[in-house]
């Protein structure tokens, strides 16, 4: 008999101890989960804007302007658009980003490339990784570019990368 109530006593410790544990595991996790919310409307609040920014890679540097919307849409134009050597004329960029961590975003973006006597005309995908620095408005991002013939699925197929650059970007205030 003392060692059934000694068994059901031990079981009833054990039982306790295990579910206080998975409590305040449960509540560890949901603090977690708030800190990594507040996270990232703070990288939203902290990226959203315009920023004149310069592009360096293989055809040497160019000017552009790109605008993050707290939505997660961007819209970028480059002084390059209207063709270059060894670039076609293009479109705007439009595509959409997300915040990886509070100062640090993954985006993806479109833009059509119009066909010349030399290219017939494609589709580019650019995907790039970027930091901000809050206190000087300042964005570093790295870029690579696939190009694709019009029928392909650019957000589905794959193709090799084109192209990899760089640009830097200092926010525009009012």
């Amino acid at each position: 008999m003392k060692t059934r109530n000694a068994f059901a006593t031990l079981t009833i410790c054990v039982l306790s101890a295990l579910t206080i544990l998975d409590f305040v595991s449960l509540h560890k996790v949901q603090a977690e989960s708030i800190v990594e919310a507040e996270s990232i409307r703070d990288c939203r609040k902290l990226v959203t804007g315009t920023y004149l920014t310069t592009l360096s890679a293989n055809f040497g540097t160019s000017r552009g302007i790109t605008t993050f919307n707290r939505d997660g849409n961007f819209v970028a134009t480059a002084s390059i658009q209207s063709g270059v050597p060894k670039i076609p004329p293009f479109s705007n960029t439009q595509g959409s980003w997300k915040c990886t961590s509070s100062r640090e975003i993954t985006a993806t973006g479109l833009d059509f490339n119009y066909s010349t006597a030399k290219v017939p005309a494609s589709i580019t995908r650019t995907d790039f990784r970027a930091t901000f620095t809050p206190k000087d408005g300042i964005v570093q991002a790295t870029a690579t570019q696939r190009s694709f013939n019009l029928n392909a699925n650019p957000l589905k197929d794959y193709a090799p990368v084109q192209q990899t650059f760089t640009f830097t970007g200092q926010r525009i205030k009012p």
